[in-house]
């Protein structure tokens, strides 16, 4: 495997420490772990995509209600 050193700051390193999940592990493999648990490989649906573009709709239309209006009316 060929590495490549990078800079980081001290506390940056500090911190990186804190997420391993042995003490053997290495940066490398804690940054990996990091940045993988942050992609979804599941693609956002086109039922989700029409959702979100109808919610939006209904923002720019001012079709909202407070949050406490809902609340009340529905015994929340």
């Amino acid at each position: 495997m060929e590495s490549i050193p990078i800079r980081i700051r001290k506390e940056t390193k500090e911190s990186l420490t804190k997420f391993r999940m042995h003490p053997r592990e290495t940066y490398d493999e804690v940054i990996n772990r990091l940045m993988e648990s942050q992609v979804d490989g599941e693609p956002v649906s086109e039922e989700t995509l029409k959702a979100i573009e109808e919610g939006l709709a209904d923002i720019r239309n001012k079709k909202t209600r407070e949050l406490n209006e809902f609340c009340d009316t529905n015994g929340i």
